[in-house]
């Protein structure tokens, strides 16, 4: 097993920098869930605006935007500033959304079509900011350490503190609906002017702590489509991000099924004592994504990234399909032990997919000569984002397809074969993604032997032209 003593020297990140760069990820969290986690309960369930028109109005500003992502990738892998090539775009982006948040939640219409129009162009404003902050920000994180399992550790630091804000998100909602406020909309205002200060304070921790490879900002600037091209031929960046796409698609688009199924289902319409279960469900799979990353840390080092995901994937699919029997109205937090094995088992595949990422950007430097983290983060973002913004329409149509509406439902409760068809869903759209996903996995050829050969051709490359300098 390798230890971070066995790391070279100049590819060890300091304890307190793997801190630092956590924080960013703390306020990514906040920015990117803290949406997510109202958006549907508020508009849907608050505002009463068609499922299907939330799912657009979602779907919409992510697909947009995912093609904002290399625009984004390239502008700040050639930026030459005294604060690096990433560092401007933490404050700017982290800062803007902060602003935006609240002011999602006050649509100043109340039709259909106006809350549709407002939700649409307020979530494209809103994204475009998240990306001028994210995109950067894993780029940072690829190009902070060149060592195969030196990034695995540094990129546990951003999910162990990251996570965090997952412990607090499942509380959104609840805290909404908390007495102080006259309903849930007024809630969400207020609760995003908390979570705005927590964005720009966590944002600026790794602005002022770390500091960017001085070698890459030597390189030539490289032309937007140029640098795409070069991404999307590469056989190993595709596999992790077909798969990575696969398993958000599938999760993202049934996770949602869970509140209803729990309010109209679980607890024949009791809003309050659903959002309570989900908060602790989110609280539980939050506190245990930290042992998630431990040990997909821990299974990686010994038997690399691919087998480690692979495991973690198996996890989840027994969580996946164990719903089936775990969401039982006589016994409702019987279904924590199936959320904590799906908890149990993602959050440090989704920590080994960005890992996975660097190793691709050490390959592509070995055969081009460019150091190209930007354009990477923001191709592998693109399909992130094309795969929340497919699952939102996803979601609303699947709760079409289930004959799901939210008027009768706040009438008379939904239909008994309504909240079955949910639960089916849930289930088995969950379960076949995850065992897709698997079976795509076992083509990543990037092993850790082939990584450190190609560090091992890098160094060599590296001291030549030091040499020549």
């Amino acid at each position: 097993m390798s230890s971070h003593k066995d790391t070279p020297p100049d590819q060890r990140v300091p304890i307190l920098k793997r801190i630092a760069y956590g924080f960013g990820a703390l306020s990514d969290n906040f920015i990117m869930n803290g949406f997510g986690s109202l958006v549907t309960p508020i508009y849907n369930i608050g505002l009463k605006l068609d499922p299907l028109l939330v799912g657009w109005a979602v779907a919409i500003p992510r697909l947009i935007d995912a093609f904002i992502d290399p625009l984004m990738g390239n502008i700040s892998d050639n930026t030459r500033s005294r604060w690096g090539r990433r560092r401007p775009y933490l404050v700017a982006g982290a800062t803007l959304c902060a602003l935006l948040l609240p002011l999602i939640w006050m649509p100043p219409f109340h039709s259909q079509n106006g809350m549709f129009l407002y939700l649409t162009l307020m979530g494209l404003a809103y994204f475009t900011c998240y990306t001028v902050y994210t995109i950067p920000f894993c780029a940072l994180g690829f190009e902070l350490t060149s060592d195969y399992n030196e990034r695995t550790r540094l990129l546990a630091w951003p999910n162990y503190i990251g996570l965090l804000g997952s412990l607090a998100m499942p509380w959104l909602y609840p805290l909404a609906l908390a007495a102080i406020f006259p309903n849930e909309v007024v809630g969400a205002r207020w609760v995003s002017v908390l979570l705005g200060v927590l964005i720009i304070v966590s944002a600026l921790i790794p602005f002022f702590s770390l500091r960017e490879p001085k070698r890459a900002l030597e390189q030539p600037k490289e032309k937007l489509f140029e640098a795409i091209g070069v991404a999307v031929r590469n056989g190993p960046f595709l596999i992790v991000m077909t798969v990575n796409l696969i398993v958000l698609l599938g999760l993202a688009t049934m996770v949602s099924l869970g509140l209803y199924i729990n309010i109209y289902y679980v607890y024949g319409g009791d809003k309050a004592a659903a959002a309570q279960l989900s908060a602790v469900a989110g609280s539980l799979v939050a506190g245990l994504s930290y042992v998630s990353v431990w040990m997909a840390t821990v299974i990686s080092t010994h038997f690399g990234k691919r087998h480690a995901a692979n495991i973690g994937l198996g996890i989840s699919l027994a969580g996946a399909i164990s719903f089936w029997w775990t969401f039982s109205p006589t016994m409702p937090y019987l279904q924590l032990i199936s959320a904590a094995l799906t908890g149990l088992g993602l959050q440090g595949c989704w920590m080994l997919f960005i890992s996975m990422i660097g190793d691709v950007c050490e390959e592509d430097e070995l055969k081009t000569g460019m150091r190209r983290e930007g354009i990477y983060s923001s191709v592998g973002g693109l399909s992130r984002k094309a795969a929340v913004a497919a699952a939102a329409v996803g979601t609303g149509i699947v709760l079409k397809v289930c004959g799901f509406d939210a008027e009768i439902a706040e009438k008379t409760g939904a239909p008994h074969e309504v909240v079955m068809n949910m639960k089916n869903w849930f289930v088995l759209g969950q379960a076949g993604f995850l065992a897709l996903g698997m079976f795509l996995l076992r083509f990543y050829p990037i092993t850790r032997e082939k990584a450190e050969e190609t560090q091992r051709l890098l160094r060599e490359r590296r001291g030549a032209r030091d040499a020549c300098s």
